[in-house]
């Protein structure tokens, strides 16, 4: 039985709050803060656990009420798309390209923060400007797939109301509003002169100020491979850093002064003092906010003198961040900061001996123990990362407090020996930088694997860290075990695909078009989604992730149905980053014709259209889309790309009536211009799939097409509501459809499906 002094311990219910906000987060919708009264109400009465219950349902109950107040302030769905007058104030840093500026601000009218987009020649904005503008608004939502980023939900975390971009705008008058962000940009205003040219600008101003725009893409590969891209992340490894050395250096000097039996407190005040400035150079991001409060509580216990013991302090320091933020819960970075620091804390306990045997359990068990947490949140690990952090954390004792030197430095005498100094640290980083960039290119260096399950995870952390602490070789043994299930299990949602079956999955680009066809052994790519010369790129960011996630990183064929950006502009993101064995359709060497035939795991693929005289005619156009027929037994489907009703004819015509097929791709995303009715007369689906983006300026699917379908009783099934599509065939010719958003419903999360 548990003591009754042990239901009270704060590690315990950290613990169990932690696990409670992250259970919240998990629901499909928002229950009401109401329910928590009742199991508060028992706590009027005495039994023991009753602080513990009591704790839980107040931070549950908190959580909820501030999650309905963000849902309320969230721009409504049926705003969404509509163009209105805004005005207030530029808040954070804005991001300047070549094609774009991205900011944020607050609107004066509504107080919702928005996240705005201001192509062409944008004007300078600097923070607490004043913006006068109209704008188109949407309500936060992204794409929905399986190892896809949830953009959504990055949008919650930060806060965000709105998204959009400015179509038109008016002088503001009123006067800058003063800000911790604006004395940040002036400061990199300043620094600018002394590092544009460095191409080690973007780690400098990444260590000082916490803005990592020019941080370049080739660069963040580099710290992706080497398991690095925590140094230049402002978080709990820099707030420690300079809280310690500021707590070490006060507390000497204090010794040394009549105020020698306070220096222990005068030396935590100061270091608290010096991670809170430290935090608002660094613009106070979620990972900032999170080391603060974990320093913060490290120090209290020293300043009211009270030795409460690691373990607590981190308790409290938990409890605190969930408190204060509990979408935190969902952000990588929670786990991975308390998990480290836990970590730490814990191996000191048990390990004894020389330093260097204490670093060595340190730093290998840290990388070992979070390495589940980072194939589960990235998919992807580093080899190298145990021995090159080993290295440069050491190092960053003295790179980061030379680093913000000079930076000091050269904010004060930009033009002297501020401007000399920051220059040649910026040099020094430069010249260590090639080697980081060799261990990268190792072909061992780093590793992609999907862990998977929840489950899974837990074995596996549990299973490595009894590998990684000094136990007796039995436990270790158990370890082993543990482990086996991450890197022998199944994959996530997934079973065997059987010869002659074969499964498609229509992913959620937004407004294009990527489909996956899987058989037992061999994958097809149709069409690769859309890239925007501003930075997105649906083969990178989309359809590569999900065939890591399912295990398919070699692609036998990557066909392309026609040369338009929102089907094509992936195709160099997918044939960098997955072993394509070949490429054939739109730009390639091998363009679809009618006749072409190949036989994969028994299962049939055969291109239908274009003939050859009428893709000499028309060339890449959405006429003369390649269209594929797949067929096995008991299954068909029938992928369109964006052929249009001339070119739906001419196929009937040439089909010979091989069009019938369970499963049609709806043409041209639901143009009124296709999915005419000789074609769906011909291919007469039981379900038709239509790849559109949400709340679409063109309205795609077009009501006449969706009523077309509606009239033949066909169901229609969009990526833009349902997310990516997942269908398979449980029984002979009864397509069976799957919507991610159904199976992975978050009450922040739009659109909805059907919604």
């Amino acid at each position: 039985m548990i003591a009754r002094h042990a239901l009270s311990d704060i590690r315990l219910i950290a613990a169990a709050s932690v696990l409670t906000v992250t259970l919240i987060y998990q629901l499909p919708a928002l229950p009401s803060p109401a329910w928590v009264l009742l199991p508060l109400a028992f706590c009027l009465f005495h039994f023991p656990g009753r602080t513990l219950i009591a704790v839980v349902c107040m931070v549950a109950a908190a959580t909820l009420v501030q999650a309905h107040i963000e849902m309320a302030n969230r721009l409504p769905v049926a705003a969404d798309g509509k163009i209105v007058p805004v005005s207030g104030a530029v808040v954070g840093l804005p991001e300047t390209g070549p094609y774009r500026t991205r900011f944020e601000m607050i609107s004066d009218a509504t107080g919702r923060r928005l996240r705005l987009s201001w192509y062409g020649d944008a004007p300078t904005l600097a923070p607490g400007d004043c913006v006068q503008l109209k704008a188109k608004l949407s309500t936060p939502h992204g794409s929905a797939n399986p190892g896809g980023f949830d953009y959504t939900g990055w949008l919650w975390r930060q806060g965000i109301d709105a998204t959009g971009y400015v179509r038109d705008s008016q002088p503001c008058r009123a006067p800058p509003r003063w800000s911790i962000d604006r004395l940040r940009y002036q400061a990199l205003q300043r620094l600018a002169p002394i590092l544009a040219q460095r191409p080690m600008r973007g780690l400098v101003e990444a260590l000082s100020l916490g803005v990592r725009q020019h941080i370049t893409d080739a660069q963040w590969a580099t710290l992706r491979a080497t398991g690095t891209t925590h140094l230049v992340a402002i978080s709990g490894l820099h707030i420690g850093l300079i809280a310690g050395l500021l707590f070490a250096l006060v507390q000497w000097l204090a010794l040394r002064t009549p105020a020698a039996r306070q220096a222990r407190r005068v030396a935590a005040i100061a270091a608290m003092a010096g991670a809170l400035g430290y935090a608002a150079l660094a613009g106070w991001a979620l990972p900032t906010q999170r080391a603060v409060i974990m320093a913060a509580a490290f120090f209290a216990a020293i300043v009211v003198e009270r030795d409460i013991g690691a373990g607590r302090s981190l308790a409290w320091a938990a409890l605190a961040v969930v408190l204060w933020h509990p979408a935190s819960v969902i952000a990588p970075g929670f786990w991975l900061s308390f998990a480290a620091v836990g970590w730490l804390i814990w191996i000191a306990t048990l390990v004894d001996g020389a330093w260097w045997r204490k670093a060595l359990y340190f730093q290998l068990g840290l990388v070992v123990v979070l390495m589940p947490l980072t194939l589960w949140f990235f998919g992807q690990a580093s080899l190298v990362a145990p021995l090159i952090n080993a290295v440069l954390i050491p190092a960053a004792g003295v790179v980061v407090p030379c680093v913000l030197a000079a930076v000091l430095a050269a904010l004060i005498w930009p033009a002297g020996a501020g401007g000399w100094l920051l220059a040649k640290v910026a040099a020094g980083l430069a010249l260590v930088w090639p080697g980081l960039e060799w261990a990268a290119q190792w072909s061992l260096a780093s590793f992609h694997h999907v862990l998977p399950g929840a489950v899974a995870l837990g074995c596996a952390m549990v299973g490595l860290l009894l590998l990684a602490v000094p136990v007796p070789i039995r436990i270790r043994a158990l370890g082993v075990v543990l482990v086996l299930p991450a890197v022998l299990g199944w994959r996530p949602g997934e079973t065997t695909i059987a010869r002659p079956h074969f499964r498609v999955t229509m992913l959620d680009v937004g407004q294009g078009l990527a489909s996956v066809v899987r058989t037992a052994h061999h994958t097809l790519v149709f069409d690769a989604g859309p890239a925007y010369r501003t930075g997105f790129d649906a083969g990178a960011m989309i359809v590569v992730p999900y065939l890591r996630r399912v295990g398919r990183l070699h692609v036998d064929r990557l066909m392309i149905s026609h040369g338009d950006m929102d089907h094509i502009g992936g195709a160099p993101a997918i044939m960098a980053q997955a072993d394509v064995a070949r490429r054939t359709g739109a730009k390639s060497g091998a363009p679809c014709r009618a006749g072409q035939h190949w036989r994969w795991d028994g299962v049939d693929f055969d291109v239908l259209y274009p003939t050859a005289g009428e893709a000499a005619q028309a060339g890449d156009s959405n006429e003369h889309s390649c269209v594929l027929r797949i067929h096995a037994p008991g299954a068909s489907a029938l992928l369109t790309g964006d052929i249009e009703a001339p070119g739906e004819r001419a196929l009937v015509a040439n089909a010979n009536g091989r069009l019938a097929s369970d499963v049609l791709m709806v043409p041209h995303h639901g143009s009124a211009t296709s999915s005419s009715a000789v074609l769906l007369r011909a291919a007469a689906p039981k379900v038709a799939l239509v790849s559109a983006g949400w709340h679409n300026r063109w309205g795609f699917p077009r009501p006449s097409v969706v009523a077309r379908y509606r009239a033949r009783d066909i169901p229609l099934f969009n990526t833009a509501t349902a997310g990516a599509l997942l269908v398979d065939w449980p029984a002979p010719h009864q397509p069976r459809v799957a919507r991610w958003r159904d199976r992975h419903r978050r009450f922040w999360q739009q659109p909805r499906p059907g919604g």
